[in-house]
């Protein structure tokens, strides 16, 4: 609480005691003057901050070799930030013959640590430890990392949020050959291990152990090779994501009187159920719908008789993980393809002739009937949106120049991790040997969402 100004002329100044990195200030008055008027005019004053940000395009790694071909490295200091719209990919990665290794990296929009300071040949030692924190961390905001190890002992701190935890087995050192490698496995000319994916998204302020990595990629003293345009900049991929929050619904145009409708989007949600798109046709209608978790597709042409379409694609969709639909029908032909896996593809030849309406509405729409409205909702994040093969242009829509919308966030995922009793994510990561324990942490987005929503 700070004390503020008693009349029109003074200044008051107040010094942070420390400096803070913010996206959003709010400003709470707890009190005013007795007159019962209040006004505030308030300056922010900026202090020095060099970020050191490098951009990974999914192929490049940053190759940290030690000054000894062999380290026997008994403590580990790590930090770094990072930003991506990826759910997979390999943060940091290093290894060692003895069969020690630390691995940092996304898995299903979680943050996966991976230790072992060594087993013996006869497996009566497991020194694997895996411990998991964090969930929808592929939202495209900063998140920030740092790994403590003082022999067994582990301090996994994301986001302010800290793990304390012991690794298993009985050795202390970790020891690792050659390099540690940042945003990718190092290559090695075989297939990676696992398929696992590069980090793709940016990393700012990379700490090893004293070591400020992103300046010594900066000044052309580590291996960044595999880089084919290596940035200093963060590439900026946003993809404008709308939040639906059951009561919402946005309308775009499409072409009308035509015989072919091709639209396509990416959702992520929690629910097993929800209307993802409507459309009144000419003489009948269409709709994608999540149905226990999975995408169907429905068209009813009601001028002709046995003129319908159902077909269904996917499974688990429902998963929080964001998930790409593809819907293509013109005359006696439709397809449905979820995340353009070609296995995925459902595809029928009924004989269906459809004539478009002008608008589609995505997430939301109230069905008239004889009795009152009824509305199919959908809860959840939808990006990407495509009409007739062109991209919507979200900006428009919110600055009111084209199509419409209700009850929607724009600009923002504001999706929250699905929580059963005892604090356990579901669903949760397969049971990996070892320790395996689960965080949830909402995203700065969805806090912020929150704040509002109380506002």
């Amino acid at each position: 609480a700070f004390a503020g100004n008693s009349n029109t002329e003074s200044v008051v100044r107040h010094d942070l005691q420390n400096p803070i990195v913010a996206r959003y200030l709010r400003i709470i008055p707890l009190d005013w003057s007795e007159e019962g008027r209040i006004g505030l005019r308030f300056e922010i004053y900026g202090c020095p901050y060099w970020a050191d940000v490098i951009n990974f395009d999914g192929q490049g790694v940053i190759s940290y070799r030690f000054k000894m071909k062999k380290m026997k490295i008994l403590k580990d200091v790590i930090a770094l930030k990072f930003k991506t719209s990826e759910s997979e990919g390999v943060i940091l990665h290093g290894e060692g013959q003895q069969g020690d290794y630390i691995t940092l990296e996304l898995r299903r929009g979680r943050l996966l640590l991976q230790i072992n300071l060594g087993s013996n040949q006869y497996g009566s030692i497991l020194g694997h430890t895996s411990v998991t924190s964090g969930s929808l961390l592929d939202d495209h905001h900063w998140h920030s990392v740092i790994i403590e190890r003082y022999r067994r002992n582990v301090n996994f701190t994301l986001d302010q949020h800290t793990q304390h935890f012991r690794t298993n087995g009985e050795f202390d050192h970790l020891d690792l050959d050659y390099e540690l490698t940042f945003g990718g496995m190092p290559y090695s000319g075989k297939p990676v291990s696992g398929g696992r994916r590069n980090f793709k998204g940016c990393m700012e302020s990379i700490n090893y152990n004293g070591e400020n990595i992103t300046d010594l990629a900066r000044r052309k003293k580590l291996d960044t090779s595999s880089f084919r345009n290596l940035t200093f900049s963060c590439v900026d991929t946003h993809t404008f994501p709308v939040f639906f929050n059951g009561t919402s619904f946005l309308q775009l145009p499409g072409r009308r009187d035509h015989n072919m409708v091709s639209v396509g989007f990416q959702f992520r949600t929690w629910n097993p159920s929800g209307l993802l798109l409507f459309s009144s046709l000419a003489d009948g209608m269409l709709e994608l719908a999540l149905n226990d978790g999975k995408v169907t597709a429905h068209i009813n042409v009601t001028q002709q008789k046995n003129m319908r379409v159902d077909i269904a694609s996917g499974s688990g969709l429902n998963d929080g993980e964001w998930h790409d639909v593809r819907f293509l029908t013109k005359e006696n032909f439709a397809m449905l393809t979820i995340d353009g896996d070609e296995a995925s593809a459902v595809r029928t030849t009924s004989p269906v002739q459809i004539t478009t309406g002008s608008t589609y509405h995505f997430g939301g729409y109230f069905l008239r009937t004889r009795a009152s409205p009824i509305q199919r909702s959908f809860q959840g994040c939808m990006q990407l949106i495509q009409v007739d093969d062109q991209l919507a242009d979200l900006t428009a829509v919110e600055q009111g120049r084209m199509g419409a919308f209700e009850n929607v966030s724009l600009d923002m995922c504001a999706i929250i991790d699905s929580i059963c009793p005892g604090g356990r994510i579901r669903p949760a990561l397969p049971a990996l040997p070892g320790v395996d324990l689960l965080y949830s942490s909402t995203s700065m987005a969805n806090e912020e969402f929150n704040q509002r929503a109380d506002a």
